[in-house]
This record gives C-alpha cells, sequence and structure tokens, in this order.
C-alpha cells in the first residue's frame, strides 16, 4: 500500500477535506444521537477497543443510570471531559449543520499534523466555549481512510491547513525515506527550529479569516506528540487487559501505577 505519506499523497488536499468533514459531521450526529454501533464503522482500531473495554454495559430492560452518558463520554475519549460530550448531545448536531455550526466545521479550520513517522491526523473544530477551549474531533489516518480518534479540548489549532504541508514537516521533523516510513534512532525534537517554523508560516498564502476563526499554531507541541504516544500505547494495553480478563479497575490502577501517577 506504500508508506503513509504515500498514500495521503495520492488523493489531492481537496478529496481529503470533503472527506473529513464530511465524516466530522457524521460523527458530530452519531455521537449526539448515541448510535454507538454506527459510530465504531467510522472508528479507529484504538477506540473500539477502548470502546469494548471502557464501554457501559446495558441492561435494555433497565432505565439509563445517571452516569451512563459519563461511561459513554469516557469510553469514547481519551480525555477524561465530560462536558464535551454534553456539548455535542445539547447542541443537536444533525446530518446537516445549523449556520453557526458551520462556520466552525469548515475547511479553512481544518488541521493535519503526523504523531509520528506514520501516524497523520487531521483535527476539525467543532465549538469554541466561552471558557476559551477549542472544542475539536480528531481523526487519525488508518488503513487508507480517515477514522475518528478522539473528541477532546485544545487552547489552540495543530499542524498545518494542507496535507501536503504536514507531509513535508513530518520529513523535517521525523528522519527517514519521506520522513514517515523507516525507523530511526536520532533524536527530532530539535530539528524543526521556531526559525523554521516561522519560515514555513510565512510562506503559506495568507488568506482574511472572520473574527471567529480559531488559533493555529505552525508545527506540533513535543507534549502533544507525547501525549498521542501515550494513548496509542494506553490503547494497545487496554486490549490486552481485556484478553487476559483483566477488570476495568485493575487495568486502571495498574496503568496509574506504570505512569507513577
Amino acid at each position: 500500500m506504500g508508506t503513509c505519506a504515500d498514500q495521503l499523497r495520492s488523493t489531492p488536499d481537496e478529496t481529503h477535506a470533503q472527506t473529513v468533514l464530511s465524516t466530522t459531521k457524521r460523527v458530530l450526529y452519531l455521537r449526539t444521537t448515541t448510535q454507538i454501533d454506527e459510530l465504531m464503522q467510522y472508528a479507529s482500531v484504538a477506540i473500539q477497543q477502548r470502546w469494548d473495554f471502557l464501554g457501559p454495559a446495558t441492561d435494555p430492560s433497565m432505565p439509563p443510570n445517571a452516569n451512563l452518558f459519563e461511561q459513554i463520554d469516557n469510553a469514547l475519549q481519551w480525555t477524561a471531559n465530560h462536558n464535551i460530550g454534553e456539548h455535542i448531545r445539547h447542541a443537536h448536531f444533525a446530518l446537516e449543520l445549523t449556520e453557526d455550526q458551520a462556520e466552525v466545521v469548515c475547511a479553512r479550520n481544518l488541521r493535519y499534523y503526523f504523531a509520528d513517522r506514520e501516524t497523520a491526523h487531521a483535527v476539525v473544530p467543532f465549538a469554541m466555549p466561552d471558557a476559551g477551549d477549542i472544542y475539536v474531533i480528531d481523526f487519525v489516518w488508518e488503513d487508507g481512510k480517515w477514522a475518528y480518534f478522539d473528541a477532546k479540548a485544545v487552547d489552540k489549532l495543530p499542524g498545518f491547513a494542507a496535507i501536503t504541508e504536514a507531509i513535508d514537516n513530518a520529513s523535517t521533523a521525523f528522519p527517514g525515506n519521506d520522513g514517515v516510513n523507516e525507523d530511526g534512532d536520532d533524536d527530532y525534537w530539535g530539528q524543526y527550529s521556531e526559525d523554521e517554523a516561522d519560515d514555513d508560516a510565512s510562506n503559506r498564502d495568507s488568506e482574511p479569516t472572520p473574527d471567529h476563526a480559531v488559533k493555529t499554531e505552525p508545527d506540533v507541541s513535543p507534549s502533544q506528540l507525547i501525549s498521542d504516544s501515550i494513548r496509542h500505547a494506553l490503547a494497545a494495553a487496554a486490549s490486552a487487559a481485556k484478553a487476559v480478563k483483566m477488570s476495568e479497575p485493575e487495568f486502571l490502577e495498574l496503568a496509574a501505577k506504570s505512569f507513577n501517577l
């Protein structure tokens, strides 16, 4: 199938944008209506595993308990933030967005970045609460398509407006063949300097943005890269724990000890 970069470059930026935005609307609608089985069709392997391990076991004959939605949100997100799930449900996202929703969920605000040489992400904002956070849907490129990976709050959007820019940045940030497919032990943290990031930002075509446009950053912070790596590791660990029939409390306790929490 070629490298991740090869796969992504084979499709025009416009097609990526249309696909990501269409999937974003579908994911928001399915989370609004709590259609989990349908949502899993658009979910990454990591989220499918997380849901299998942490998703609430419900009895159709029993009324929902007070913690049901909180349990659902926890199983569908890597960061505990029940406000995000509550916002999605109360915003009543449909497959056709309202005018206000479409002002945020749009190609202008779409951003791409690489978490490592083979892990490309697409981030789409869907709300900007008064607290100053930006609520985003995070997709990962997996098996030749964009798959739902997370819903989270950020203070500014990471990455680049075009997938080709993200690939070019990954080529610098992650040394190797085309920046994404060869292993190497070199430390890449210092290889993409702030000056280079500023140069890349100045070379991009500028376009006017409305007052409600979200803040963006041209590069991905080390903390974001580390956070995504930890999430992938925990997803794999959760799958292994499920296989050996470890209970949820035992797994969470072991994970906390492993990270000295």
